[in-house]
């Protein structure tokens, strides 16, 4: 069973779907995920893009940040999402966005939405055909001093980073987290 590992709702059980097809990210590496960015997590503004079971930005939510904005298209996804969210009491800044990746990201740049923290970890056969690094680059929601936190296979390279710098990169059996930040 998938838990909170950490925060004001530690240890709070969450839901997870059947089959491959949603990749919830293993607590090792959320632990170091937010191991490293620690104390900045608190009052922060995260988005959580390919949410899944939204496991990592409800994390960020035990930890403080001030507002959590999930992305999902995903039907079966987006069920588990919602459960996981009452779970923690359907807190007011939570925000679901019921749509594919680029869509919400459009969405929430024309409301002026700026992020310290976007966690993305699209679905591994999506990365052989788009780079979602290119509408955050495009878009510019994150701000400034903000992070990436780009969750793929460890066989997957970054083909392209924009404006994007590698500052730091994590391994946690067959994941990698790649941390960038916009140059300048």
């Amino acid at each position: 069973m998938l838990r909170i590992i950490s925060g004001k709702v530690k240890g709070k059980k969450l839901a997870t779907p059947r089959g491959k097809k949603v990749r919830p990210t293993p607590v090792r590496l959320r632990k170091r995920i937010f191991d490293i960015l620690g104390y900045d997590v608190a009052g922060s503004h995260f988005l959580d893009g390919f949410a899944g079971t939204g496991a990592v930005g409800l994390e960020a939510y035990s930890l403080g940040a001030s507002r959590v904005v999930f992305v999902e298209s995903d039907p079966e996804a987006l069920k588990i999402l919602r459960k996981n969210i009452e779970r923690v009491g359907n807190p007011p800044e939570i925000r679901v966005l019921e749509t594919e990746f680029n869509m919400g990201v459009r969405k929430l740049h024309q409301e002026g939405e700026k992020f310290d923290f976007v966690f993305i970890d699209p679905p591994y056969d999506l990365l052989e055909k788009a780079n979602p690094l290119k509408i955050l680059h495009k878009k510019d929601i994150l701000r400034e001093g903000g992070l990436i936190l780009f969750q793929r296979g460890c066989g997957q390279q970054l083909k392209n980073t924009f404006d994007f710098t590698v500052v730091r990169e994590i391994k946690e059996g067959k994941n990698c987290v790649s941390f960038l930040r916009r140059q300048g």
